[in-house]
């Protein structure tokens, strides 16, 4: 993979993770932070996590192409990286102050990969569809 669609993909995720991390807060927020009321910096944080989710997608970059074995292990290491940097910032910023609340955040990150994983897939399997039938309708053209 080159450079510039590694960061085009990266830009992709940041965006489909800011808006995963929205929803999550809104729904998980009132049960970590009950009665809790922000004002307009609030709005900063989905944007803050989703850079912090994204930083560690650096683990998934190769110029070469990768075997199962290997994409399997730097998705691991990914998500790892993801889950400690994730629960560091939220203990840190006190936002995670019992052990309930740490499982809670821990699933609703893992929850968070997931949708972005798939939601990504989803997207790619369009386009990889709508290539093939481009190159279908090439091929019967002739």
């Amino acid at each position: 993979m080159n450079p510039r669609t590694f960061l085009k993909e990266c830009l992709m995720q940041f965006f489909i993770i800011t808006t995963f991390v929205n929803v999550a807060s809104a729904i998980v927020g009132p049960v970590l932070m009950p009665g809790r009321t922000f004002g307009f910096a609030a709005f900063w944080s989905p944007l803050f996590a989703g850079l912090l989710g994204t930083l560690p997608s650096v683990v998934l970059y190769s110029k070469k192409e990768l075997t199962l074995r290997q994409t399997i292990l730097r998705k691991v290491l990914h998500v790892l990286l993801l889950e400690f940097i994730l629960l560091l910032v939220g203990w840190l910023n006190g936002n995670i102050s019992s052990a309930g609340s740490f499982v809670l955040f821990a699933l609703m990150v893992l929850a968070i990969y997931a949708a972005v994983n798939l939601f990504s897939f989803l997207l790619e399997s369009r386009e990889a569809k709508q290539i093939n039938a481009g190159l279908r309708a090439l091929q019967n053209r002739k």
